[in-house]
């Protein structure tokens, strides 16, 4: 297989300018997710390791063969990169079989016939669609013409898999069942995968590492998905992976107060944290989960706006002085202790921990 590194990448459109001096090493054998808001150029960097698009600057390797530099004025072909392609929309044909869609990329490599079935047959392996061969896309279901897309990137036994968005157009189900077969897919043939997505649990669930882009195209955040989940750089990284909650906070006779509540946090804030505060430069953030809510005592009040039952959870959100807090308790719980809370209802929050983020550093992208 093989690692894919970006040295000082740009991209400029016209008088646009998508990203510059993007560098980025995704490692032999690891399934690396490049997530990010619609329009920050994550599928542009796919399609430059692709060669569909040529860099404005810097330089693509795949494993040690350099295959695209603006000032050296290389470029290698797409078919020459021993790469594989899906993307969202699938891309079978549909008045060719599954064998017949998997076979065409060797038939344009003009292998013989005996040893195209054998390749064929073993990549509709594994992709589980054995006994599918003679159907048409029409017999299929969504998730198993993404199997025949997967399968038709395979069957050339590529380096590099790169996947675009390629479980946008399937049902919620269909989608964690295609998840679990591509990281398992990476597990068993240890191909290089460079996934592109905006969906943040689908990153979450068969990355080994995710990059965080910007909506400006830069490189916010690299790790793997615990440590980026847990312990994101910025304010924006917080809130792009997962539902958040960003606090807008006062001091007041040198107490820390949600804006406009009566009752002061309880919770170990740092002085330096303190000072911020004082100057009005940061929020406090935290995750719907990390609040605990009781009908009596907490560390704060508030009043239940709006309860929304979401299957294994039940969802608040709760006025706390001057601002809106999403809350969140396992429904099973909940209404087994008799703990769900009405609308309309005093509560009382507690929260266990809360990160402290620069204003400046969130921005209108972070809710983006």
């Amino acid at each position: 297989m093989a690692d894919v590194r970006l040295e000082n990448l740009a991209a400029v459109f016209g008088t646009h300018r998508v990203f510059e001096g993007f560098t980025l090493t995704i490692r032999d054998g690891e399934c690396f997710s490049l997530l990010g808001p619609s329009g920050c150029g994550k599928s542009v960097v796919m399609r430059m390791i692709a060669g569909f698009e040529h860099p404005s600057a810097g330089e693509v390797f795949i494993g040690d063969q350099l295959v695209s530099s603006a000032a050296k004025k290389v470029h290698v072909p797409t078919e020459s990169r021993n790469i594989g392609v899906v993307f969202q929309d699938y891309a079978v044909w549909p008045h060719k079989t599954v064998f017949e869609n998997v076979v065409y990329p060797l038939q344009i490599q003009k292998l013989s016939p005996a040893e195209a079935r054998t390749r064929v047959l073993e990549a509709i392996a594994q992709v589980h669609l054995t006994g599918l061969e003679d159907r048409y896309p029409s017999q299929l279901s969504g998730g198993q013409q993404q199997r025949v897309a997967l399968a038709r990137a395979l069957v050339s036994r590529p380096k590099i898999m790169l996947l675009d968005e390629p479980l946008t157009n399937l049902d919620a189900n269909l989608r964690e069942e295609m998840r679990f077969e591509i990281k398992d897919l990476q597990r068993r043939t240890g191909v290089t995968i460079l996934y592109v997505t905006h969906d943040q649990e689908v990153a979450l669930a068969i990355s080994d590492r995710i990059g965080i882009m910007g909506k400006d195209g830069s490189l916010r955040q690299i790790g793997d998905p615990h440590a980026i989940y847990t312990d994101p750089d910025d304010g924006f990284v917080f809130n792009f992976l997962g539902v958040a909650n960003f606090i807008p906070v006062e001091r007041r006779n040198g107490a820390v107060h949600i804006q406009g509540s009566e009752l002061p946090l309880r919770v170990e804030i740092s002085p330096a944290a303190r000072e911020r505060i004082a100057k009005g430069e940061v929020v406090a953030a935290c995750r719907p989960f990390e609040i605990d809510l009781v009908r009596d005592g907490g560390a704060t009040r508030g009043v239940v706006r709006r309860r929304v039952f979401l299957g294994p959870i039940v969802t608040y959100f709760i006025t706390v002085g001057a601002v809106e807090i999403r809350a969140q308790q396992e429904a099973a719980e909940a209404f087994r202790d008799g703990r769900v809370l009405e609308e309309g209802e005093a509560c009382g929050l507690t929260f266990h921990a809360l990160r402290w983020y620069d204003k400046a550093g969130i921005g209108k992208e972070a809710g983006s």
